[in-house]
């Protein structure tokens, strides 16, 4: 077989040309999309990386995030704690003082009460007492203790105050004043113009009306009205007048 270097070069030729071909219409292009599609894949690679990177980062603050929350919540949870219990104490402490004034309330409502209790029971004591003291002083009774009474009725007048018979005198002299005289015992004649004349030598002569009655209530004694004023030298105001001083005593 003989060798036909023309052919061979026409081979050679047709085949270069080929090649370039391939590589200028094909081998090319497809380099190209090859370059551009790893290009591609390493954007997108990047952008995975960039948003693995960026997940991790918000991972991290959401983790942190959490963190904080959790603490910021511990923090709450003992402020609130602590609040609470501040109110508890505070209200507590209300409670206690309000507990404290109403035990001094019912305490001194209690006293009080007592006092009114004690206050009526010693004055119905002085109230039985001064019954059972007129009963006994009205058995004790008589002329002769009414006429010392009488007696001392005079005697007292004798001894008046100046101060008290300037009063006296005043409502004395403004008239005919009106002298009334109340006694246990029925006062008789003679006994009337010893009060009488006792009176008029302290305040001087009356035109006035004069009136002399009876009062067994006195017990003993005599009891002298002379328009506002009141003179008395009797057991039954004696005894009022005690009685309601020991109360008011009391």
């Amino acid at each position: 077989m003989e060798f036909d270097w023309s052919t061979l070069v026409l081979e050679v030729i047709n085949f270069l040309i080929l090649v370039w071909l391939l590589k200028r219409f094909l081998y090319q292009p497809v380099l190209n999309m090859i370059e551009k599609r790893r290009q591609k894949i390493e954007a997108e690679l990047a952008q995975a990386t960039k948003g693995q990177e960026e997940a991790e980062v918000l991972k991290k603050q959401y983790e942190d995030r959490l963190t904080d929350w959790d603490r910021e919540k511990r923090g709450n949870l003992d402020e609130l704690a602590q609040q609470i219990e501040q109110e508890r104490s505070k209200r507590m402490q209300l409670l206690d003082e309000e507990l404290a004034q109403q035990r001094l309330k019912n305490r001194a409502r209690d006293e009080q009460q007592q006092a009114q209790w004690r206050n009526q029971a010693e004055a119905e004591a002085l109230q039985l007492g001064g019954a059972f003291t007129a009963q006994l002083l009205k058995a004790l009774a008589g002329p002769e203790l009414d006429q010392r009474l009488q007696q001392l009725f005079v005697d007292q007048l004798a001894v008046l105050s100046e101060s008290a018979l300037h009063q006296l005198r005043e409502g004395w002299q403004e008239g005919s004043v009106r002298v009334e005289v109340v006694s246990a015992l029925p006062l008789d004649t003679a006994g009337q113009q010893v009060i009488r004349q006792a009176l008029e030598q302290k305040l001087g002569h009356s035109d006035g009306e004069w009136r002399f009655t009876c009062d067994d209530k006195l017990i003993a004694g005599l009891r002298v009205s002379i328009g506002g004023w009141m003179l008395h030298a009797n057991l039954q105001d004696e005894l009022h007048f005690f009685t309601d001083a020991a109360a008011s005593h009391g």
